[in-house]
């Protein structure tokens, strides 16, 4: 709007110069000047006033035309009889003024910023679930919230099994067991962020819908990865992988747009909507009583039988838990026996930034 303006006042300024040359050398006698002098104020303040309020940075591009369009309409006016009968011809000065106009705006076009008037489409952030489903690569992923009941037994199987693989790790976890986490690192696995502490987002808990809870806002998703990265670099001097997965799954296209703009994608994990089968392995839940509680070995079986229907499970992100408050029947114990026969069918199992670079 500024441009436009400045542009505006100078060349209506050179133009009101011009005209009021022209009129000094009109005789005073001549009563042509009380007519000449309103057409100079009218012409200058409706140009100056008018074009200034309605032209806005989208029509700069414009300017040259309208420009040249208002000094065509004044030179005409200019193009009259004067009371003793003699015309004053405007077309050298018309002439010569558009030849100073093309001139300033040639100028201008080399100086002035290109402005675009189309804002920017919004990065649509994914939810990643799988690598590629042509490739026999997985990965078995583990998420430390606040326990890590079971962490030591699974490091040791993973570094049996040759494995590294990724970690999604809570601020309050990384402050509980800041050795654990060093050893995690030791071992060449790639820490993932699981939020500060671990809180709930969205209302699926209640209503199974993932809408976003009131006062979870990009303040606060921000707030909780940034010192999540915060504590996991004080403690290992290594900076996190840019990828984070939801406390309970809970997320949806807001929350994970800002969890983008502060530097982390989410990783959720593999589903297959058709048969409804997944590789969460709800190894977390304890209760028996419950409709999605698990035994260790039905836990196996459920990972193992994803490709029933001959999907297969090329790309699959698998997820487990460092923690858990069973008694009997862990998951972990049946860790090996997974990796075993998966491994015997020609899977390799890899980081999820690995999975996700081979993917491309």
């Amino acid at each position: 709007m500024k441009e436009a303006r400045r542009l505006i006042k100078r060349e209506s300024h050179v133009f009101y110069s011009l005209l009021c040359n022209k009129a000094a050398g009109i005789s005073v006698e001549n009563g042509f000047i009380p007519i000449l002098l309103p057409i100079l104020a009218i012409s200058f303040i409706h140009t100056y006033t008018t074009h200034s309020i309605k032209m806005t940075t989208a029509h700069l591009d414009r300017a040259d035309s309208i420009h040249r369009a208002g000094i065509d309409v004044a030179l005409k006016r200019v193009e009259n009889k004067g009371e003793d009968g003699e015309n004053f011809n405007a077309r050298p000065a018309k002439n010569m003024l558009l030849m100073r106009l093309e001139n300033t705006l040639d100028a201008e076009d080399k100086v002035r910023p290109k402005l675009s008037v189309r804002p920017e489409p919004r990065h649509i952030v994914p939810d990643i679930t799988r690598g590629d489903p042509m490739k026999k690569e997985l990965s078995i992923t583990f998420d430390g919230g606040s326990e890590a009941t079971d962490a030591k037994d699974i490091l040791e199987i993973l570094r049996e099994k040759n494995i590294r693989t990724t970690i999604f790790l809570t601020g309050e976890f990384i402050k509980r067991y800041p050795e654990l986490v060093k050893k995690m690192v030791e071992d060449g696995h790639e820490i993932g962020n699981h939020t500060l502490t671990h809180p709930h987002l969205t209302t699926f808990e209640k209503n199974f819908r993932q809408l976003t809870l009131h006062g979870i806002d990009k303040e606060f998703i921000t707030g909780q990865l940034k010192e999540t990265a915060r504590l996991f670099k004080e403690v290992t001097g290594k900076d996190m992988i840019p990828y984070w997965r939801a406390p309970y799954g809970e997320q949806n296209a807001a929350i994970r747009q800002w969890a983008y703009e502060a530097g982390f994608t989410h990783i959720g994990w593999t589903k297959d909507y058709k048969t409804k089968e997944t590789l969460d392995s709800l190894d977390w839940v304890s209760n028996e009583e419950s409709e999605f509680y698990h035994s260790a070995d039905e836990i196996k079986n459920r990972i193992l039988s994803f490709d029933k229907d001959g999907n297969e499970v090329m790309g699959g992100i698998i997820l487990m838990h460092l923690g858990t408050e069973r008694k009997d029947s862990r998951a972990s114990a049946k860790l090996p026996e997974i990796i075993d026969s998966l491994e015997d069918r020609g899977y390799r199992f890899v980081k999820v930034s690995e999975l996700l670079e081979h993917s491309r």
